[in-house]
């Protein structure tokens, strides 16, 4: 599943410590800058769910 992430630098890493809680995350991008808000970024993620225990 790829998931996208938009936001500051501080809530992306918020968003990725979150999401790492429920899914297995096999990749992530660089950060893109967005050119609509100045100072927010984009993430691209690659993951799968965890397994359950």
């Amino acid at each position: 599943m790829r998931i996208r992430i938009d936001g500051t630098r501080a809530e992306i890493i918020d968003a990725l410590f979150r999401l790492r809680l429920h899914f297995t995350v096999q990749a992530v991008s660089r950060a893109y800058p967005d050119r609509a808000h100045p100072h927010h970024w984009r993430v691209y993620l690659t993951t799968r769910p965890r397994e359950r225990r």
